[in-house]
């Protein structure tokens, strides 16, 4: 058999050794940002088409390799690939790098020793990846947006490889489509884990600031966490409570509870010199912790505190991790100080070094920030950070490898993870940062912002707002729609035929009024337009008296309606903006037109009639025809 191995005398370089000429680029490793990745990046493995991986993940001497499984011809696909990296920020050169190995591995696996020897192959195996990659997605092992993320490492292989022919090479595979944004959280959860975070954030602030004795109590309301100074101290209602701890009388348990606690739980017995052993020391830890205001689980706390108010700055401005980690401790005083900036900025660098901006306001986010200063404060203890946010350390470790690091894209991931099923109810999903991006921009577009005012709010444009953060919840869906349908199920009744509707009626713009100057509003809408009003042509509509007969007349107001409506939705400079306001309208007319169609066949030839009228010669009424010359004057219409 062959073995794998370790390559003698491998040679470590940095980013900024890239522009070097290397003879033997299989023995190089690329040494990047600690902070981003603490191993080297074996790159020169890729020249081998037999590689392994190390039983350690610790270990940092490279991928082992089967020497005579060595390629001469990859040097050159190492050397450009290379090349590539220069000028990369250190987060997608590991990046790219991960996703190439995936591809190197799976040529290895599938005979490209070469790489390709000729065009011809290397469509046929970028074709044949493709088809791997969707099988994954297919049996779930797989999501489109990595799927894709690995096809466009590949494709970018290729591209490097065969700068001339690339593009009809990859034209051989059809690109794989990514799932854009996230699922969207039910409001619920999202103001569950709001109030969590604010929870955590507030009270271990107050814990420690303080130097209040252990056990911490944290009060969420419906609920409280009695929390000890150990790895399993938090009493939760979550989960089963060590039998170390009396959470009811916030003690220490005595042997007897130990040994019943242990034996209700099915844990292994124990004699009890070792339980009252075991207790001693939880005694000894317990003193300790309240004599030392710096005690290592105090500075946990303080972290997961910090971790909170990170959290609920997330939900505030609605940035991405990689901007949110550029956050400065001086952009965050001068926003405490001063009494108008009231922005942090960052660069965003996948939008070519775009400047972003994120408002906190001067009220609820300004409040949390002077909190949250107070807390990193006492975190620091003395040290400086120019971070606004930053990774903690462990008790007792501030210098070097260890120390105040910037936050890691998996940090609020690893917040997630530990608060679920001990502050958190384990029902509630992961509330990600894309996820509270997506939140962030749905409540906007709920809220009847424009499309252009959201994206501007959440800095990046209209396109990838709509495309990617602006489909709401399934529940704000089924609210949504159950409120439309009740909606038109009132139009529905309100359709009446003249000759059935006794009494002078009111002639309006949209058809008649049983009752004019007495708006009454339709039961449960809601919305921008649904405010009944005498004063306004729209406002009818959502009016409890309003009533449309099934004649010529009627229906060509209503017609007209209609027309000059759909005319500003598709001529508004603000297209999303227009669509959201008007659409239901639109619906809900069209909807009442269809009710008095139903009624008989007369109404069905008068509907066709007026349909021809309306909409092909734009023949409306008079008082329609007038609106929307003005509107044409004011340049809303063209």
């Amino acid at each position: 058999m062959k073995r794998l191995v370790q390559r003698a005398n491998t040679e470590i370089i940095t980013l900024s050794e890239l522009t070097e000429d290397y003879t033997q680029p299989e023995l190089l490793r690329l040494k990047v940002s600690e902070n981003v990745m603490k191993k080297p990046l074996d790159i020169g493995s890729f020249a081998y088409a037999i590689r392994g991986k190390n039983l350690r993940a610790q270990d940092d001497r490279g991928n082992p390799v089967v020497i005579s499984s060595f390629i001469p011809s990859r040097r050159e696909m190492i050397k450009v690939l290379l090349g590539s990296f220069i000028g990369l920020r250190d987060t997608s050169v590991v990046g790219i790098f991960t996703n190439t190995a995936w591809f190197i591995d799976w040529l290895n696996a599938n005979g490209y020793k070469d790489i390709f020897v000729s065009e011809g192959e290397a469509q046929l195996a970028f074709r044949d990846y493709t088809a791997y990659l969707n099988e994954r997605i297919l049996h779930g092992n797989m999501k489109p947006l990595t799927a894709s993320n690995y096809q466009t490492s590949a494709a970018r292989l290729l591209e490097l490889l065969y700068p001339k022919h690339s593009h009809y090479i990859a034209a051989g595979a059809v690109a794989i489509t990514r799932e854009r944004g996230s699922e969207m959280m039910d409001a619920e959860h999202v103001d569950v884990y709001r109030d969590v975070c604010l929870t955590l954030a507030r009270q271990g602030r107050e814990f420690v600031l303080s130097n209040k004795p252990y056990p911490a109590v944290m009060d969420f309301g419906s609920y409280e966490v009695v929390v000890f100074p150990s790895t399993v101290g938090a009493i939760t209602p979550f989960r089963k409570a060590s039998p170390t701890y009396n959470a009811v009388e916030r003690r220490i348990s005595t042997v007897d509870e130990y040994l019943y606690s242990r034996k209700k739980l099915g844990l292994k017995k124990k004699h009890r010199s070792q339980a009252a052993k075991d207790l001693d020391d939880a005694r000894r830890t317990f003193a300790a912790s309240n004599e030392d205001e710096r005690h290592w689980h105090r500075v946990e706390v303080a972290r997961l505190a910090a971790k909170a108010y990170a959290s609920l700055f997330l939900m505030i401005t609605g940035a991405s991790m990689s901007e949110f980690a550029q956050f400065t401790f001086k952009d965050a005083l001068d926003v405490e100080q001063s009494p108008i900036k009231k922005e942090l900025v960052s660069i965003k660098f996948r939008a070519r070094g775009k400047v972003t901006r994120y408002n906190i306001g001067r009220s609820y986010g300004l409040v949390v920030l002077r909190e949250y200063l107070e807390l990193r404060s006492w975190i620091l203890n003395g040290a400086e950070s120019e971070l606004l946010f930053f990774s903690i350390p462990l008790a007792g470790r501030r210098e070097g490898k260890d120390g105040f690091t910037p936050l890691k894209s998996t940090s609020m991931k690893t917040f997630y993870t530990g608060i679920k099923g001990v502050y958190l109810d384990p029902n509630v999903s992961h509330f990600s940062p894309r996820k509270i991006r997506k939140q962030k921009s749905n409540t906007m577009h709920f809220s009847r912002v424009a499309a252009r005012d959201v994206a501007t709010a959440m800095n990046h444009g209209v396109s990838i707002n709509i495309s990617t953060y602006s489909d709401p919840a399934p529940s704000q869906l089924e609210a949504e729609l159950s409120l439309f349908w009740r909606s038109v199920k009132h139009a529905a009744d309100l359709v009446r035929d003249r000759s059935e509707s006794g009494g002078a009626k009111v002639s309006v713009a949209s058809g008649h009024c049983a009752e004019f100057e007495k708006p009454t509003p339709i039961p449960s809408s809601g919305g921008a337009l649904s405010v009944p009003s005498c004063t306004t042509q729209l406002g009818c509509l959502y009016c409890k008296n309003y009533m449309c007969h099934g004649d010529e007349e009627d229906l060509h107001k209503l017609m007209s309606l209609q027309y000059v409506i759909n005319a500003v939705r598709n001529m508004s400079a603000d297209e999303q903006h227009a669509e959201n306001l008007f659409r239901e309208l639109s619906l809900r007319i069209e909807f009442v037109i269809e009710a008095l169609e139903e009624q008989s066949s007369s109404v069905k030839e008068i509907v066709r009639k007026l349909r021809k009228s309306v909409f092909d010669n734009g023949e409306l009424t008079l008082f329609w025809e007038k609106r929307l010359s003005r509107y044409e004057r004011m340049g809303v219409v063209f």
